[in-house]
């Protein structure tokens, strides 16, 4: 019992805690997201260029983006000196290195994608045409295939069909035997409604649903098949447990107490249990108090489940409305605990508390701004502010159980006509930084226009990927190039 109640409420707890993270993550970088966006939105391209640039330390590369009509141009740089300039147009792309271009075309790469699929279909050609012809099927035998593979696919259809009524068919069989009119009493006094269990009537109706049941044939069959296929109880072994144990199955019914009060202010209550006073079987009791406006939106709730004069060994209480919601699952020394606020109809901040067996796993707290977790191995807390200078600052500390802390800290702010995201932890004395800024646009070479262009084509692709093959398949190669 204690390792089920533990499971439970271990799943609550990460239920609750991914919950927090999901809600922690959609706050914290919508701000950036939204001024990254309105940053794009003002930047003219027919005017200006967009710089990207990261510096690590003293070492700086940046990345200009360059729109010219249809022309994107995107430069690499490192400390100032160009790496890369590739540029892409409508026909192609173009990748200029020291005083060469070198060009491949968008229709050049179609043709080769050609060619691959032709050849593979060739490949498939030839692996048919090596079959001996006394083993190729005749159209006629293919016919017949398709034939039957269409006849076994509506038999499927409609075995399945039939074993859906067939089940369809025993639920409704057994739940009739259920009528309310017949099994509940349900009596009016005042606004109160009150509605109790008839626990021999109850039992006779399980009686009846249950030896019918065990004689319906085309039951069998389904339950003997699926025990076939997957190792299951057959339906003789359901037969032999329910005749060896009908008469105690019937006195547990016939000990089974209900009772469920209504109200008309909303207040609701009900008391279950199961079990005789003779027997050395404990009796188990299971009890709610409810009370509900549905109106308001408001509920409150605790739900008892336990031993007949002893404590309960487990108790779930919640209540809520529009602004909060609470419930908490206990037992003995053992407990999940979630409480969190709503505003306009989203979380605002919360709590999320969890105890096993009076060890404290869990406290974690969340709001608009703030993240704070902890446990028996340490803990982590975040946080986001905006500074005296007017940076968004993000911060997360982790520590450690035994006191050592690891700080990473994220400025996020506009620098001039840019943005600027800077990145540093206590671990490490470099820092990163990252900027996207707008500049004057500035004079590119039209790779498009230069005398030294040297065109990537389908033979030379070809050529690369036979290359490719011999590295990794040298010995096929040789024996396809030898039967050339």
């Amino acid at each position: 019992m204690k390792k089920l109640i533990s499971c439970l409420l271990v799943v609550m707890m990460l239920i609750s805690v991914a919950s927090a993270f999901a809600y922690a993550e959609s706050l914290e970088f919508v701000e950036v997201d939204n001024a990254l966006r309105e940053f794009l939105k003002e930047t003219d391209l027919k005017t200006e260029d967009i710089v990207l640039q990261n510096q690590v330390g003293d070492k700086k590369s940046d990345l200009l983006i360059h729109v010219d009509g249809n022309n994107l141009h995107l430069v690499s740089r490192n400390d100032g000196v160009e790496d890369s300039h590739i540029q892409m147009n409508p026909m192609g792309i173009y990748l200029g290195s020291a005083d060469a271009v070198t060009l491949l075309r968008y229709a050049t790469v179609a043709t080769v994608m050609q060619e691959i699929t032709k050849a593979v279909d060739t490949m498939m050609e030839e692996a048919a045409k090596s079959i001996p012809q006394e083993q190729l099927p005749t159209q006629m035998e293919i016919k017949e295939t398709i034939a039957r593979m269409a006849i076994l696919s509506s038999a499927v259809a409609a075995k399945e069909q039939a074993d859906a009524a067939t089940l369809t068919s025993a639920a409704m069989a057994f739940a009739d035997k259920f009528k309310p009119e017949y099994i509940l009493d349900v009596k009016e006094d005042g606004g109160d409604v009150a509605i109790s269990l008839r626990s021999e009537a109850f039992a006779t109706a399980l009686a009846e649903a249950m030896d019918e049941l065990m004689l319906n044939p085309a039951l069998a069959e389904l339950v003997d098949q699926e025990a076939a296929l997957n190792g299951g109880t057959t339906f003789a072994d359901l037969q032999k447990d329910w005749l060896m144990n009908r008469e105690a199955y019937l006195e547990a019914a016939r000990s089974i107490e209900s009772t469920d009060t209504i109200s008309e202010n909303g207040h609701w209550t009900s008391h279950f249990q199961i079990g005789e006073e003779a027997s050395a079987v404990k009796i188990l009791i299971c009890d709610m108090d409810a009370w509900i406006n549905a109106e308001d939106g408001k509920a409150e709730a605790i739900v008892a489940m336990g031993f007949k004069n002893e404590d309960p060994f487990m108790v779930y209480e919640f209540a809520t409305n529009p602004s909060y919601y609470w419930e908490r699952l206990s037992s003995g020394d053992s407990k999940s605990e979630v409480y969190y606020d709503i505003e306009d109809n989203r979380i605002s901040s919360g709590k999320v508390l969890t105890v096993v067996d009076g060890n404290e796993e869990l406290r974690a707290s969340f709001g608009p701004d703030y993240l704070n977790m902890r446990g028996p191995k340490g803990g982590i807390s975040t946080s986001v502010r905006e500074t005296w200078t007017g940076k968004t600052r993000y911060e997360l500390v982790a520590e450690t159980a035994d006191g050592a802390e690891a700080t990473t800290t994220l400025d996020f702010y506009k620098d001039f006509d840019g943005l600027v995201c800077e990145l540093y932890s206590n671990v490490s004395d470099q820092s990163a930084a990252y900027r996207i800024t707008r500049i004057d646009k500035v004079d590119l070479e039209d790779l498009s226009a230069s005398k030294n262009i040297t065109e990537i084509t389908v033979d030379s692709i070809n050529a690369e990927l036979e290359n490719i093959l011999k590295l990794a398949a040298p010995g096929q190669m040789a024996a396809a190039n030898a039967g050339k």
